[in-house]
This record gives structure tokens, C-alpha cells and sequence, in this order.
């Protein structure tokens, strides 16, 4: 029996044993979980606090094959912040963020923090500075690895938010490398959009239709020359659709299945120093939410499909062997996340996964626990 016929056996049982556990358990996706920016409904005029922001992780990652190495992020992250609401529609927070990895004596991210978000109205707000990267944008994990909100610095530049009962759409731009004359470096921004357009729902179904667009640019006019790095630009979109089952019930909350279409292109054909300048991809996944747990299934098809932020596990080509490409990609991926609030502002998260690479048989796994904390306490309400 090789790898993959003995997997196909084992993987039926596994779920059952986690559907069955899972019913005993609010669930959300780990995305969700991991929000830090404050609630914008949650802002008072004239409130003057210090906001702890902080979350403890130990994520481990046993991967095989030819893709990604595995490897372990034990450690926490920390935001120290004052706040200030002058009206109930501007809030200004100053302070600072920290990512320390266990084992390790120095911070592997420690930057000053500000950002400011105004609200226009209830729909719509803008934020410049810091960005709100609660749930990751919305982001598929394909696109954007969810790891980044404790390996990455946080995201700066400008965002617009838009929210209501049938569409919720952002788009924002992050800088991530500044550059000025004579930098021997190259400056570095991603730009974004998402949305998802609630299509249909009456009484327990809705559908939405999701979209994604992705841009990933290195470059800069000011240093530009023959002896510069190339200049690279690259995007990624996906869309589909998105379909809710609520069943009301205590332990099962909802059934969703979701079914997406991905795209990669270098939009620098004659610069791209990927082995690929374009690439499509599938997506179709299950998924059960319970009352403390989420479950899912997917499968995941790609041709020649490259996300510079993406999960390196679905990409075509290799973080690990640089000289190393696939063109097909076909991979089995089964989640379970649970998570409970504790006390006011704080939760606790599980998450497991399991991956399938379909041609080869090759099984990698993670597993991650997170303990996740936001205290706000009021040092005075000012009046104009």
C-alpha cells in the first residue's frame, strides 16, 4: 500500500473523530481570532486610554517535500498603545509593536506604532498610518499567509473601509520599503482590494461572491538604472462564491461550502525573475461551523500559480530549492480550529492542519496554540 491510498483510508476516520469532538466546542477562522485593531463601534469621544494588544503563539510546522522547510515560531507579540477619540468618529492611537521568538535575546520586530482612522459615516472609514488588518483583509490563505501578523512588520500606508448589509470592500496600500536617492535598495508596496458581495439570502441560506486582487511591486524611479535590480510587479486575484447553510441548531451553528477561481501574472513580463508569468488555480472547500470550532475541507488545483505573500505550500515553485518547480499542483487540505473567550477581550485558539500533496503522498502537518489578550483601560474623558 503506498503513501497516498494509505492516507485516503486514514483521513475519513479523522475527520469523524473531529466533527464528533468538535460539537462540544465559537467557532471562527484563525484570521478572525487573531484581530487586534480596535472595533470602531467601540470608540467613545473624549476617551484618553492605554490599549495592551498582545498575543502569545507557539506554531509548529512539519512539512515535507520539496516545497518549504518546516520550522517552529515560539514567542509572542505586544502593543503597547495610547489612545485618544476626540469625536466619535476619529480615533488616534500612539505607541509601539514587538515580536519576540523564545530562545532568542533581541526582538526580531520592534517598531513604533501610530495610526489614525476617521469615519465618514457609519459605512465608511478611512485609516492612514498603522492599518487595520483585522481578519487579514479576507484574504484567502493562498494568497496571504496568516503567519505574517507575527513574522512580518504591521502593514503602513493608507486603507478606505466600507461596510453594510450587502457589501463589505476595502482597499489599501502598505510601503513596505522606503526608498530615497542613492538607496542601494529597491522600495517595496503591496496594494489590495477585497470585497464580497452578499448576492442572495433568505430565511437560512445566503450567497456571497467574494473578490481578490493582490499587487506586489519592487521598484522605484529615483535609483533607477542598468545596474539596479529588475524592477518586478506582480499580481494575484481570485473570485467565486461563497454559500451559507445556518442550521440554528446549539452545536452545529452552519455548513458553508465555498468554491473559488485564482490568477498570477507578472505584470514585469520582461523583468519577472520567476520561472513563471502566469498561472491559474481552484479552489472548492467544506466546512462546519460549531459553537466553539470550526472544521473544514478543501482540495486545491494550480497551474504554474505563484502569490509572493501566499502560503508557500500551494505555490508551483519552491522556497526550499530555488531550482525547483512544479507545474501542477494538487493538494488535500483538511483544518480544525477551536477557540473560547476566557474572560472580557481575551481567547484562547487550537488549530491543526493537515496536508495532502496529492501526486506525491507526501503528508505535512501544523498545529498552533495562541492565547490572545486586548485590555483597554480609561485614563480620563476629556471635554472640549
Amino acid at each position: 500500500m503506498n503513501r497516498l491510498d494509505r492516507w485516503q483510508k486514514i483521513i475519513p476516520g479523522v475527520l469523524l473523530t473531529l466533527v464528533a469532538f468538535a460539537g462540544s466546542l465559537h467557532g471562527q477562522d484563525f484570521q478572525q481570532f487573531a484581530s487586534l485593531y480596535k472595533n470602531p463601534a467601540d470608540v467613545k469621544a473624549g476617551e484618553l486610554t492605554i490599549r495592551f494588544e498582545s498575543m502569545g503563539f507557539f506554531q509548529n510546522n512539519e512539512y515535507l517535500g520539496n516545497f518549504v522547510d518546516g520550522y517552529t515560531l515560539p514567542g509572542a507579540l505586544f502593543r503597547p498603545k495610547l489612545t485618544y477619540s476626540p469625536t466619535d468618529d476619529l480615533y488616534i492611537e500612539v505607541g509601539g509593536h514587538l515580536v519576540k521568538y523564545s530562545g532568542l535575546d533581541k526582538p526580531v520586530n520592534l517598531v513604533p506604532w501610530f495610526s489614525a482612522r476617521y469615519r465618514f459615516s457609519d459605512q465608511f472609514s478611512v485609516v492612514t498610518g498603522n492599518l487595520d488588518q483585522n481578519n487579514e483583509h479576507g484574504l484567502l490563505d493562498q494568497l496571504w499567509e496568516p503567519e505574517r501578523i507575527y513574522t512580518d512588520r504591521p502593514e503602513s500606508g493608507l486603507q478606505f473601509l466600507y461596510s453594510s448589509n450587502r457589501l463589505n470592500a476595502q482597499t489599501w496600500v502598505s510601503w513596505e520599503q522606503f526608498l530615497q536617492r542613492n538607496d542601494p535598495f529597491q522600495e517595496h508596496f503591496t496594494a489590495g482590494l477585497t470585497g464580497d458581495l452578499t448576492a442572495y439570502r433568505h430565511s437560512a441560506v445566503s450567497v456571497k461572491l467574494p473578490v481578490q486582487l493582490l499587487f506586489y511591486h519592487q521598484g522605484g524611479e529615483i535609483n533607477y538604472g542598468p545596474s539596479r535590480p529588475r524592477v518586478q510587479t506582480h499580481a494575484n486575484i481570485a473570485a467565486g462564491w461563497e454559500l451559507a447553510l445556518n442550521t440554528g441548531g446549539d452545536r452545529l451553528k452552519s455548513i458553508n461550502l465555498n468554491g473559488y477561481w485564482l490568477g498570477y501574472k507578472a505584470i514585469t513580463q520582461e523583468s519577472n525573475t520567476l520561472p513563471f508569468g502566469k498561472g491559474h488555480a481552484y479552489l472548492l472547500e467544506a466546512s462546519a461551523q460549531m459553537r466553539h470550532s470550526l472544521i473544514s475541507l478543501s482540495y486545491w488545483n494550480a497551474y504554474q500559480f505563484i502569490a509572493p505573500k501566499g502560503r508557500l505550500l500551494y505555490q508551483s515553485i519552491s522556497d526550499s530549492d530555488p531550482t525547483f518547480t512544479q507545474t501542477d499542483r494538487s493538494v488535500v487540505t483538511a483544518k480544525y480550529l477551536w477557540q473560547k473567550s476566557i474572560a472580557k477581550d481575551a481567547r484562547v485558539a487550537f488549530k491543526l492542519e493537515g496536508f495532502i500533496d496529492v501526486p506525491t503522498g507526501d503528508f505535512s502537518y501544523s498545529y498552533g496554540f495562541y492565547l490572545l489578550l486586548n485590555q483597554d483601560f480609561l485614563l480620563s474623558t476629556l471635554k472640549h
